[in-house]
């Protein structure tokens, strides 16, 4: 998974990776992404908002927040 962020302080574009595995939720089966701390923090997602999946077609996914 990647995530592009840009820092306020000196504009430039950063690229930082996670890899996360895929859990099941033992009681539903629904499949559940747990996202790290700091990538929320980075991003400036929190609960509740809805994220695009963007397949970069070579084998990774990003994400970003949909606008409101």
């Amino acid at each position: 998974m990647m995530l592009a962020s840009s820092s306020s302080k000196n504009q430039e574009l950063k690229l930082k990776n996670w890899t996360v595995s895929v859990e099941e939720d033992p009681e539903t089966g629904d499949l559940i992404l747990p996202l790290p701390t700091d990538l929320l923090e980075e991003a400036g997602w929190k609960e509740g908002d809805e994220l695009i999946w963007t397949d970069q077609n070579n084998g990774s996914w990003s994400l970003t927040k949909k606008s409101v």
